[in-house]
């Protein structure tokens, strides 16, 4: 558990370096994120025997928290990363809203896909006639209720619009339909941003701040409501269809909840990162290097600019040994870090890291 003292000397540095863009009077915010939380499909506490979750299957006796993960007995806690709780992440929540069955196999759970042809995606109610929603809003109560004094509960994964009609359709279908009547994905895809957005109202009605902000599931604190937009279908795309189909919806998000949002994209794909970058008020991009992308040290000069023009969190899940070359090369002002704790494992490192690099 991390003291008081520690997550207010977090959030002091978030709001400083991180969202005023000042130059850190130490270091910009560092997060060491454990490795297990991105696959929250293991936080079940036993084996699941069916091949379909039901909403009432996401209960405390079955399903560990977030915080009782990764937080709860962790050696670090010098490092910025904020302690969590949020919906069980491994539901694809929009998705499931929008009729998709969340289907179970033994380490993951995906969506089913539902529409057979386009003409059904336009037929489709969305919100579907579910309690998914309902259970949305439940665990999140019930996480408010129930979370420890140094924990947040960050808003679940909830995935944008590219991404749930990839889920409804399929990902090979949801390529064609672009090219086959992008019109009417648009229509679609403006019905399922509204359900997203009114899923981030639920939210930030249900969660109340807590020394003066919010976190989400990158560890971050921010001074207002924040929230990470994921498009990660659009990493196959032209940037000419994301700025045409994906960029608007992605426009009314930011509109609506202020100018704490940042916007998600991986390594192996983001080519339209420099329109991204173009949404009003947009407060930053997450970008996350992954193995099968390119080297750390050639997104450079991509880092540069996201820096010059916005905030970059950088994810850190391969490349760890240049981080520090890249460090030397790209501004601290704006910057958070978040580093896999397969590289750094313990509160030694994490201290030796820090005082190698600053």
């Amino acid at each position: 558990m991390k003291t008081q003292d520690q997550l207010l000397r977090s959030t002091d540095r978030f709001r400083t370096s991180f969202w005023a863009k000042r130059t850190p009077r130490d270091r910009p915010p560092v997060g060491i994120a454990p490795d297990g939380c991105w696959l929250p499909v293991h936080y079940l506490r036993q084996a699941f025997t069916r091949h379909e979750v039901q909403p009432e299957d996401v209960a405390p006796e079955a399903v560990m928290t977030d915080y009782e993960f990764g937080f709860a007995t962790r050696d670090i806690v010098s490092d910025d990363f904020m302690p969590y709780a949020a919906a069980w992440r491994a539901i694809p929540w929009l998705e499931v809203c929008c009729g998709c069955p969340a289907l179970y196999s033994e380490g993951s759970l995906a969506p089913g896909h539902i529409a057979a042809s386009l003409p059904d995606l336009a037929e489709l109610p969305i919100p579907a006639d579910n309690t998914w929603f309902a259970t949305l809003r439940r665990e999140t109560e019930r996480l408010v209720a129930t979370a420890p004094d140094d924990c947040w509960v960050s808003a679940s994964i909830l995935r944008g619009p590219s991404d749930v009609l990839a889920a409804l359709r399929s990902l090979e279908h949801f390529y064609t339909d672009l090219y086959d009547d992008r019109a009417l994905v648009a229509e679609v895809a403006a019905r399922v941003n509204r359900l997203l957005i009114d899923a981030l109202a639920m939210h930030f009605e249900v969660v109340p701040p807590k020394l003066g902000g919010y976190t989400h599931i990158f560890g971050y604190w921010a001074p207002g409501p924040t929230y990470v937009i994921q498009e990660d279908a659009m990493g196959m795309c032209s940037p000419v269809l994301y700025r045409e189909v994906f960029w608007p919806e992605n426009c009314r998000v930011v509109e609506r909840f202020g100018d704490h949002i940042v916007f998600h994209v991986h390594s192996t794909g983001f080519d339209h990162w420099r329109d991204v970058l173009e949404i009003p008020g947009l407060a930053g991009m997450e970008l996350t290097i992954e193995s099968n992308g390119p080297p750390l040290l050639d997104v450079v000069p991509v880092l540069r600019e996201i820096l010059e023009r916005a905030r970059l969190i950088l994810c850190i899940d391969h490349g760890f040994d240049r981080l520090p070359e890249v460090l030397r090369q790209i501004p601290h002002e704006g910057l958070y870090l978040v580093i896999n704790d397969r590289f750094i494992r313990s509160e030694a490192d994490f201290r030796d890291f820090v005082a190698t690099n600053w």
